[in-house]
């Protein structure tokens, strides 16, 4: 089945990051491109609050969601194939120490934190007709090309360059978002 280890950690990790990628988009979608196109964003702009605040609060409350599901989903997968390879010998020799498992964690916690974060450029592309559909095929594109595996044990999203470029593009495309809050006219 799998030559060892690495080749678990390697498509488990690719996975739980597709699902969780797609997770943000849907949760954009709702909570803010949905709120924009509905005009209920108004009530909320409303209120005494800064519309960058409310804004930068609900995509932290996206990436904190997000990152906090990543993690324990991918623990749990982990844990998962380690105490199925017991009763079903997935890997011919599989030789873990606590030191291995705790190197994993650190890894699934540093790209989880990245992923969460790049998971948010879609926004970028719902926010420019308040479109769901657009938001959810752009994570679907983000997915298709980040996740994908070449080999066994190889990944684009293995490469911790490459959640952190994606991640620095949603930072920008997220600050713009905030910076032009006040300039979005919704009547």
């Amino acid at each position: 089945m799998f030559k060892d280890v690495t080749e678990i950690f390697t498509i488990s990790g690719a996975c739980v990051r597709g699902v969780f990628i797609v997770f943000a988009a849907v949760l954009i979608s709702k909570m803010i491109i949905q709120e924009f196109r509905n005009r209920t964003i108004l009530i909320m702009f409303s209120y005494p609050i800064n519309r960058k605040k409310i804004l930068s609060t609900k995509l932290i409350l996206i990436v904190w969601m997000t990152f906090i599901a990543m993690t324990i989903s991918h623990i749990v997968v982990i844990f998962g194939f380690i105490g199925l390879n017991q009763i079903f010998h997935l890997t011919p020799a599989i030789s873990l120490t606590s030191n291995d498992v705790l190197a994993e964690i650190i890894k699934v916690i540093m790209f989880s934190l990245t992923t969460s974060v790049a998971a948010l450029i879609p926004l970028y592309f719902g926010m420019r007709k308040y479109s769901t559909p657009a938001t959810i095929i752009s994570s679907l594109l983000i997915v298709s090309v980040t996740c994908q595996s070449i080999g066994p044990n190889f990944s684009l999203a293995s490469i911790i360059y490459i959640p952190l470029a994606l991640a620095l593009i949603a930072l920008s495309f997220v600050v713009l978002a905030i910076r032009n809050i006040d300039h979005i006219d919704l009547d």
